[in-house]
């Protein structure tokens, strides 16, 4: 991760991973705690944005490849977020189709290769997202060890952080899952294959 963030030129931070004797994991269910595990690590990087001094944090998981030339990216990413007036963008999720494809027209050319889509509650994934400083603290106020332990959700960034608000994706993807999930379940091993096949491209990734 560190090797293709610094291609790219785009500083990276890490937050250091919950472990199993974090207090925050002992207080889950036996059959829940590497996914509390996971949602509390989201909730630290959260936490750690809202240190610094930046107007936006991009939130990543560390098994995803980055769109070559992210960093150009940025700014409009950041226009368009603010254009849209969103609450959370995702840059990278899991889907095992391409649901749009964008082709200029000789005339009329695309004044950007992106399109930002809505998406429905059974989209999943959380591989890259980007949020400001209010929506980050809307999460961390909500979503505590009270609101973990109540079960409305399971208290996972799939069911709940990209679930909330006013959000959309971008597409074509800026960040792609490498396609391996640590599981013994056959149908999202299938799965998340499948998304890799259908979103990865080496022209770009």
């Amino acid at each position: 991760m560190c090797a293709r963030f610094a291609e790219e030129e785009v500083e990276l931070e890490f937050v250091e991973p919950v472990e199993s004797e974090d207090t925050r994991i002992l207080m889950s269910p036996p059959d829940q705690r590497r996914t509390w595990a996971i949602m509390w690590s989201h909730l630290d990087m959260l936490k750690t944005f809202l240190e610094s001094d930046g107007e936006f944090g991009i939130f990543c998981e560390d098994d995803i490849m980055i769109r070559k030339g992210l960093k150009q990216l940025l700014p409009e990413i950041g226009a368009a977020y603010k254009r849209l007036n969103l609450e959370i963008l995702l840059l990278g999720y899991l889907l095992n189709y391409r649901p749009v494809q964008v082709i200029g027209h000789d005339e009329f050319p695309p004044t950007t290769n992106y399109t930002y889509l809505n998406y429905p509650d059974h989209l999943w994934g959380s591989q890259m997202y980007l949020l400001d400083r209010r929506t980050a603290k809307k999460f961390l106020s909500r979503y505590t060890v009270e609101y973990a332990k109540s079960g409305v959700n399971p208290f996972s960034p799939d069911w709940t952080l990209t679930k909330e608000g006013r959000r959309a994706a971008i597409y074509p993807m800026l960040a792609v899952e490498e396609g391996k999930v640590v599981t013994d379940h056959q149908g999202q091993i299938e799965f998340h294959r499948l998304c890799m096949e259908a979103q990865m491209d080496s022209n770009y990734h």
